[in-house]
């Protein structure tokens, strides 16, 4: 072969090398277009956008998070500049703002939740991993009595030198009690770290980290103020309801659900003041004798300490009077619809006296 035939092989060799070069870019470019489509298309469909950062985050927690997740939208590992890219096409309110937090590896939640929900379900999902040595125990780390699969030998140093009683059966080790090992804010030694490794106990929460929440344009880049305390919030609700009531109730305001209260005031109310007026009737007249016992044996006790020559003695009351305010509103009950003849009969100056004089010794 001659150099003039060589150089034209040569030339159609980098010719076609050209061609594939161009031909391998141009499929890169139509891939990541499709990509960004796609990413338009959820952004639009879903009216919220959630960056999960994933430095530092275990592939295999995260993928049961991500299983979990997935029941609340769809879950994706983008990167940055695609997202970039479909947030610039779609030209979203404060776009920009999400724009400045693609840094480093991230994932994505698109789903129709709000930001606040959200976030509770992000704090909520928790995963295990192996503690690793200098890990800070999230929680109480407790070693369960039982069988291990680890045989005796340069092991049993280790479960003594951790105090862990064990015994040697059917050639393992048995651990004797359980035994806890690790509590919340404890550091993780090697010893612990490798033991609890060897016996498949994963005790160190791994959550998900929330670097920006994008919810129809409102952009939450510090997920913390996202945290409700529900509990809190049910009770300033309530309590909020009854002052809304009392207050109805007391302008007499003609609601349903202020209605029976009104009723029950203005029952009680005509009650007192039928008694203090000296209108005796049969739905105050256990109100009038229990306030009429309460102010002699107030008096009576101020006169036996005052001039106890008198040997006044004070007899113990069987019930307190209460007043018609403190006790539920009912109907005429049959005890008070059914007076008894005695209770008709009126009461004359000799009884009354006879009564005082009884209540006094």
């Amino acid at each position: 072969m001659n150099s003039r035939t060589l150089a034209r092989y040569v030339k159609v060799l980098k010719t076609l090398s050209k061609k594939s070069e161009i031909s391998e870019k141009s499929k890169s470019r139509l891939e990541k277009e499709a990509k960004v489509r796609e990413l338009s298309e959820l952004l639009m469909k879903y009216r919220t956008l959630c960056i999960i950062d994933l430095n530092n985050m275990p592939t295999q927690q995260f993928k049961e998070l991500k299983r979990l997740l997935s029941n609340y939208g769809v879950v994706r590992v983008v990167k940055n500049s695609l997202l970039a890219r479909a947030l610039e096409d779609l030209k979203l309110r404060n776009y920009e703002e999400v724009i400045k937090y693609l840094s480093g590896s991230n994932a994505i939640l698109l789903t129709n939740l709000n930001a606040f929900e959200i976030f509770r379900i992000c704090e909520r999902l928790k995963s295990k991993r192996y503690a690793r040595p200098g890990d800070i125990a999230t929680s109480e780390v407790v070693i369960p009595s039982g069988p291990t699969n680890i045989p005796p030998g340069p092991s049993l140093s280790m479960f003594g030198k951790l105090k862990i009683s064990t015994q040697v059966r059917e050639g393992f080790i048995w651990i004797a009690k359980d035994v806890t090992v690790a509590k919340p804010g404890d550091k993780i030694s090697n010893e612990l770290a490798s033991l609890l490794r060897k016996l498949d106990i994963k005790v160190i929460d791994v959550g998900l980290k929330i670097k920006l929440i994008y919810d129809e344009g409102l952009v939450f880049t510090k997920p913390e103020e996202l945290r409700l305390d529900i509990t809190s919030f049910k009770n300033d609700l309530l309590s909020s309801v009854r002052r809304a009531i009392d207050l109805a109730t007391a302008l007499a305001i003609p609601l349903p659900e202020v209605i029976p209260s009104v009723l029950s005031k203005a029952y009680n109310n005509a009650l007192v003041l039928s008694a203090e007026a000296g209108i005796i009737s049969r739905e105050n007249i256990h109100y009038v004798l229990s306030r009429a016992i309460s102010k002699a044996v107030t008096l009576a006790s101020i006169i036996s300490t005052k001039t106890p020559e008198l040997g006044i003695t004070i007899k113990p009351q069987a019930e307190q009077p209460t007043k018609p305010s403190e006790s539920k509103p009912v109907e005429a009950s049959k005890e008070s619809t059914e007076v008894s003849k005695e209770e008709k009969k009126e009461v004359s100056e000799e009884e009354l006296a006879e009564g005082l004089s009884s209540l006094f010794g």
